[in-house]
């Protein structure tokens, strides 16, 4: 329609209307008169057409265009309006859990006329279910929500006040679901409610919520806890750190942790307990803490470092434990376990526990300790007349004097009684202990006053010595309980050193020798076979057989344990013909294997001089056939051979002729000059000579053995004798000595002698070392054979530091280990020698990674005699790691000379 504000429109509109008809009349006239005559019907017809002709547009333009545009607007209307429901849609699904609309009828009945998808998501139902009736969102409320959930939509509804409300759906046995809802309500026309909201799922943040109370409430437990920042600045405590320390939190807080220290530990400890922390996370340990009134109290503390998502440490928590009733406990079980109620000395078990650390000490500094037996002589008299009472005070002041009488790191114990025992360390000569027990002896027989009495004893005091005596503590203990019944029944009062080692030892001697015949009687010796190795071919061409003792109470026993007791007696012949007969059993049974490989066993000087010896050789030989007798060789020592020339001679020759060799053990000893030597092997007439092992393990460092190795290689072509060096533990000797022209070796560095089972699975294995190929001569320059066996040298070192760890007699300490001057690679490095070596770029990386070595060695000792077995497994590791890149290092300055 035409709007009343287009009056001008309108007007125009019906003067233009007017002059139509005007003039349409007028041309419809003029067209009748030009027409033939027409009757009256048909004019008036004409008249008509003619007049809705005219009359078309205006009722075109006064309603038809109107209607077409307000059609027109009313479907652009709702295209807006489709386009803003699509949004919000969008939106509505977007949005992080439910929008909706939620009616509440009159008749209590409800449903949900919108709702986006995330109804789905939670409710697990679609919003088409629940547009007419949404009794199902009320069943998975949890039942423990559900009569409140109902009330506060009744409020709501009845106040038309918002509704907020924090509830729980559970579904089955599903963990339960928290959501949290908002809504504005409307009443509508009929009487129904009618809210617009949105619910959300925050099941997290209650999670969230609940750990932190625990939390909360853990960190107000009754141990004390502290947080602190990286830089150990306290940030944070608890009440019951609080209680414990006697500070304020205001006198705590932004102060660093050592506000606590007690100066109990030192900064060994505290390194210790942060390398612990860094590298594990955690800590554990006692620590004595200083509280605000100066008392000093012993806690149980756990440290804790707190990471971010990067791994980064941002924060340390700490816990504390007061352990006083503890330590006061402990304190009395070690009273009752290690300490004598009565007088307050060590007991027994106290003594034993040092007499091992006195022991290792006076081991170390070559000092002597005494080990000494007390009885009080007189004290039953005294018990008896004066009481019981009397008796304890006499013990008691006894103790006292002994006290008094001997320093604080010796011992004095009771063990009941009135038996003593002393444990006096650190004399330089017998006399300064001699003049300890003097006084000892004097101080005991002084008069004593008891209860107004005055009581006399005295003491009768047995003395063994260490290291003269024997290093087992319980027979230590034993022989000065000897010497002290001796003093007691003859002068009493006074002291006696044990002085019949000898003596016991004889008899000792002889029990020996009889379970030693016993043992061969029983079976209980075996063979062990050590390699004999071609290192210049890479192949074993033999084995040494050395017997062993299954001892059926201290296990294996090597025959350097026994053999010593037995050499001068007959027993050592029994004992070396087994030998022989279990070789040659041994060498049958390996041919019938498929393998072949000769077995040497060593002939003692008692038995090598004996009468019967090839007599009794032939019988044992008795039954093989030569093939395997050639198998068999003989090791004769060389005093042995020396103590008769001519005898001695003469046997050997006989053994070769029946198909044996021979040959000549520890060689270099018994000689006074190689001219000597020469002369008299002439006249032994072996087939091979054994270097002495002790020139062996010296030749590296020893200019004087080295020559004598020399000299016997030397000496050994000029017989066109083999050489075999014995004894040999590192691969620089084995270089070495292939150097010099011996190439046949045994010893602990190639292999240790082993069970004739266990050899066939080494054998089986056996690969030889690439660097046994690499001897001196065929080497450029005499510079890099010097790099090689400073380097080997050092492995060997750095294997040695891991192996030494456990042993007892080891004095290895860290501040040594720290000193990478005085290593042979050290010296080797600093002197003119490693010029050669200084333009290549590979030189300073190699002293670095040697310091490296020997710092890690230190820390591997340090902890290991701190009983930090964590920290040193991690050092031994570390350890290898870096003598394995000294390795390739000390490779890469030589790759270039040995590829030429």
């Amino acid at each position: 329609m035409i709007s009343i504000k287009d009056s001008q429109s309108v007007k125009r509109l019906l003067l233009a209307l007017v002059g139509a008809i005007f003039v349409g009349e007028t041309l419809v006239m003029l067209l009748i008169d030009m027409l033939p005559p027409l009757s009256h019907w048909h004019t008036a017809l004409l008249d008509a057409v003619w007049l809705l002709t005219l009359l078309f547009p205006a009722i075109y333009f006064l309603v038809f265009r109107p209607l077409k545009t307000q059609l027109i607007q009313q479907e652009q209307a709702e295209i807006t309006r489709q386009e803003a429901v699509d949004r919000l849609q969008k939106i509505a699904s977007q949005a992080p859990g439910i929008v909706f609309q939620f009616q509440l009828r009159l008749d209590g009945s409800c449903c949900v006329p919108y709702a986006n998808e995330g109804l789905f998501k939670i409710y697990r139902v679609s919003p088409e279910d629940v547009r007419e009736d949404a009794s199902y969102v009320f069943t998975v409320v949890h039942p423990d929500d559900l009569e409140n959930h109902r009330a506060s939509i009744q409020t709501s509804a009845q106040d038309l006040t918002p509704w907020i409300q924090e509830y729980r759906l559970k579904f089955g046995e599903e963990p339960e679901c928290w959501l949290l809802g908002n809504a504005l309500p409307q009443r509508l026309a009929d009487g129904s409610t009618l809210w617009h909201g949105f619910i959300t799922d925050i099941t997290e943040r209650k999670q969230v919520e609940t750990e932190l109370q625990i939390a909360a409430t853990a960190f107000e437990s009754q141990e004390g806890m502290v947080i602190t920042d990286i830089n150990n600045v306290i940030i944070k405590v608890n009440q019951a750190f609080i209680r414990l320390t006697g500070y304020s939190s205001e006198e705590l807080l932004n102060r660093r942790m050592n506000i606590l220290k007690s100066g109990r530990h030192d900064a060994k400890f505290y390194a210790a307990m942060w390398d612990s922390i860094t590298r594990t996370g955690t800590w554990q340990g006692e620590i004595w803490n200083q509280l605000k009134n100066a008392e000093v109290l012993p806690t149980f503390v756990t440290i804790t470092a707190v990471k971010n998502n990067g791994g980064e440490v941002i924060n340390y928590v700490a816990t504390y434990t007061d352990i006083t009733e503890r330590k006061v406990i402990e304190e009395k079980i070690n009273n009752l376990a290690f300490y004598d109620s009565l007088t307050q000395l060590p007991n027994r078990v106290l003594l034993a526990d040092r007499m091992h650390q006195t022991l290792a000490r006076c081991r170390r500094n070559q000092e002597i300790a005494a080990v000494c037996m007390l009885d009080l002589d007189g004290f039953k008299q005294v018990n008896d007349t004066l009481g019981h009472a009397s008796g304890d005070r006499l013990l008691r002041d006894v103790a006292q004097r002994l006290k008094e009488c001997i320093r604080q790191e010796d011992t004095a114990a009771r063990f009941g009684g009135d038996e003593f025992a002393l444990l006096l360390g650190g004399f330089a000569t017998v006399s300064e202990c001699e003049q300890t027990l003097a006084r000892i002896v004097a101080a005991i027989a002084a008069p004593y006053q008891i209860f107004g009495q005055v009581a006399h004893i005295s003491a009768s005091i047995g003395v063994t010595l260490f290291p003269e005596d024997s290093s087992d503590p319980d027979l230590l203990l034993r022989h000065a309980d000897q010497v002290m019944y001796e003093v007691k029944q003859n002068s009493k009062n006074g002291y006696k050193l044990f002085n019949s080692v000898h003596e016991m030892r004889n008899q000792t001697t002889q029990d020996f020798l009889k379970k030693i015949d016993e043992a061969l009687v029983k079976g209980q010796f075996e063979l062990y076979y050590q390699p004999k190795v071609d290192c210049r071919l890479g192949k074993v061409v033999g084995v040494e057989a050395s017997v062993c003792w299954n001892h059926p109470v201290l296990g294996i026993l090597a025959s350097s344990e026994f053999i010593p007791v037995i050499e001068h007696d007959d027993l050592i012949i029994a004992l070396g013909e087994w030998t022989i007969q279990s070789a040659l059993l041994q060498l049958n049974e390996w041919r019938e294997a498929g393998f072949n490989l000769p077995i040497s066993v060593n002939i003692s000087a008692r038995q090598l001089h004996n009468q019967e010896f090839l007599r009794r050789l032939q019988e044992l030989l008795a039954g093989y056939d030569a093939e395997l007798i050639q198998r068999l060789e003989l090791e004769i020592v060389e005093t042995a051979a020396l103590k008769d020339v001519i005898a001695g001679g003469d046997a050997i020759r006989r053994c070769r002729a029946m198909g044996i060799r021979v040959t000549l053990d520890d060689f270099g000893t018994g000689f006074s000059s190689l001219v000597q030597s020469l002369v008299r092997l002439n006249h032994l007439a072996v087939d091979a000579l054994k270097v002495d092992l002790s020139f062996v393990s010296d030749m590296l460092t020893d200019p004087e053995d080295r020559a004598l190795v020399e000299g016997v290689v030397g000496l050994a072509a000029s017989s066109r004798l083999q050489v075999i060096a014995k004894g040999v533990k590192y691969v620089d000797q084995i270089v070495m000595l292939m150097e010099l022209g011996c190439d046949v070796m045994q010893g602990s560095g190639l292999a240790s002698p082993m069970s004739a089972k266990r050899i066939c699975t080494w054998l089986a294995v056996f690969t030889p070392d690439p660097l046994w190929g690499l001897p001196a001569s065929d080497l450029t320059s005499r510079d890099y054979f010097e790099l090689l066996l400073t380097e080997a040298n050092h492995r060997s070192w750095t294997n040695r530091v891991i192996a030494n760890l456990d042993d007892p007699c080891d004095d290895t300490t860290p501040e040594s280990l720290l000193d990478h001057q005085q290593c042979r690679f050290g010296q080797w490095y600093s002197e003119e020698d490693a010029s050669h070596f200084r333009n290549i770029s590979e030189f300073d990386a190699l002293d670095a990674v040697h310091q490296n070595i020997h710092q890690i060695s230190a820390h591997l000792c340090e902890h290991h005699q701190a009983g930090m077995d964590v920290e040193a497994d991690a050092d031994k590791a570390q350890l290898l790691v870096e003598q394995h890149n000294m390795t390739s290092l000390v490779h890469h300055l030589l790759a270039d000379e040995l590829l030429k």
